[in-house]
C-alpha cells in the first residue's frame, strides 16, 4: 500500500530535486530554514532550540546527518541499570494476556517463564545485589515502580535488565490477572517507562534502554 505519488524512474536525475538548492542535499536546507524561522519567532537561536529538544548538535550539524549520544532518563548513580522493554513472540501489542495458550507458551520467549512475569538480570549483577533466581524485586524508575519475579539469565548483558511487555493486568480478565480485580500477574512496563518523544519528528521513543532503573530485592519467592 502506497501513500504517495508514483515515483517515475530517473525523474530526479540531473539535479531536479524538490529542495531549496534543487540538488541532493547532505545538509538540509529545509530543516535549516524551519529551525531558523522557529528560533526567530521566539527570539532565540537554532542551537538553543536543539538544546531544548535534547539534541547535542550545534551549528550546521543541526541540519545534517550526525551521531547523537543516546538520551537516558535517570541519573546513573541512582538508577544504575538500563531497562529493556521487549516484545513477546506471542503478545506483540499486549492483547493476548487473557489467553491461556499465551500464558502457557510464554516460555518460548528466551529467558521467560510460563504463567508469570520475570525481570531478566545477568548473574553477575544479581550476585552483587544479593539476588537469587525467583526472588521478588522492586523495579523503580524516575516515574514509577513495579514488582515482579527475577530470572537470572546470561542472555542479558551486565548493567542491563530486560522484561517482556504485556503482563501486569489486574482487571483485563480472569487469566490475565493473578487474582481478578486485585492482584496483577507481574508488573506493567508502562508504569516505569518515561513518556517521551523526539521533539523534531514527534516520534515516540520509549523502549530499549532510554530509561534507567534501580533494582531492590523485597522478598524471596515462597
Amino acid at each position: 500500500m502506497h501513500n504517495s505519488a508514483h515515483q517515475v524512474y530517473k525523474k530526479h536525475w540531473g539535479g531536479k530535486f524538490p529542495t531549496p538548492s534543487g540538488k541532493f542535499e547532505f545538509v538540509s536546507g529545509d530543516l535549516k530554514k524551519v529551525l531558523e524561522a522557529h528560533a526567530a519567532k521566539y527570539n532565540t537561536t537554532p542551537d538553543k532550540i536543539l538544546d531544548a529538544c535534547h539534541y547535542q548538535a550545534k551549528g550546521i550539524k543541526g541540519w545534517m546527518p550526525h551521531y547523537e549520544e543516546p538520551l537516558r532518563h535517570g541519573e546513573e548513580k541512582q538508577y544504575p541499570f538500563l531497562f529493556i522493554d521487549h516484545k513477546s513472540r506471542l503478545n506483540r501489542e499486549g492483547r493476548s494476556a487473557n489467553l491461556p495458550w499465551m500464558q502457557e507458551f510464554k516460555k518460548c520467549d528466551a529467558g521467560d517463564r510460563s504463567w508469570g512475569d520475570v525481570l531478566k538480570i545477568n548473574p553477575i549483577d544479581a550476585k552483587a545485589l544479593g539476588i537469587q533466581d525467583n526472588d521478588i524485586v522492586e523495579i523503580s524508575s524516575p516515574v514509577g515502580t513495579i514488582v515482579t519475579e527475577v530470572k537470572l539469565w546470561e542472555g542479558v548483558g551486565p548493567g542491563t535488565v530486560a522484561k517482556a511487555y504485556g503482563q501486569g493486568h489486574w482487571a483485563y480478565g480472569q487469566i490475565a490477572a493473578k487474582e481478578y480485580g486485585k492482584t496483577p500477574r507481574g508488573g506493567n512496563n508502562n508504569e516505569i517507562l518515561v513518556d517521551d518523544y523526539d521533539r523534531l519528528s514527534g516520534t515516540s521513543c520509549r523502549n530499549g534502554g532510554f530509561t534507567r532503573v534501580n533494582i531492590k530485592k523485597i522478598s524471596q519467592k515462597l
